[in-house]
């Protein structure tokens, strides 16, 4: 079960994330990749935003007749407490507009996450291509190592 407690952790966490990963940016490619993400979770997120505000209706009352046609199914498992009124209107107008609500924050939720591996990927690539830029002079450092005799042949730390 998905709550707004959620929907902080995973804003927390991305905008963690993009603080972090601003400090490896060095290249023009890698700011336009990491504004390109932004943008694209910023859109997809105003999308989700829209959809939701706009059939926000629709939603509910599907929402609802889910709802209804699960009070009025028999159920096998135990018989209905005497008095129980299954068909109470404000507890399933409650019930149905808490699971568009939880639907809604799962989508954003998701979207947020999304951005999170973006910008992981983002950083392991950078990470990578420095590694590669690296190797060589590593290499040279190695194999041209001038020490004599019995300490060339332990590893250097």
């Amino acid at each position: 079960m998905h709550t707004s407690l959620d929907l902080g952790v995973t804003t927390l966490f991305r905008d963690a994330t993009k603080q972090n990963l601003m400090s490896s940016l060095k290249t023009t490619s890698d700011w336009e990749r990491f504004k390109q993400i932004d943008r694209n979770a910023r859109a997809a997120e105003q999308q989700e935003k829209d959809t939701f505000d706009r059939d926000k209706a629709d939603l509910l009352a599907k929402a609802r007749e889910e709802l209804i046609n699960e009070a009025g199914s028999k159920t096998f498992e135990h018989p209905t407490p005497l008095g129980t009124d299954r068909f109470n209107k404000t507890t399933i107008d409650a019930e149905a507009r808490r699971r568009v609500e939880q639907a809604h924050e799962t989508r954003l939720i998701k979207i947020r996450e999304d951005e999170g591996l973006a910008y992981a990927k983002l950083k392991q690539d950078i990470r990578a291509r420095e590694q590669a830029r690296e190797l060589p002079s590593n290499e040279f450092n190695r194999v041209n190592d001038r020490r004599d005799g019995q300490d060339r042949r332990m590893q250097r730390q």
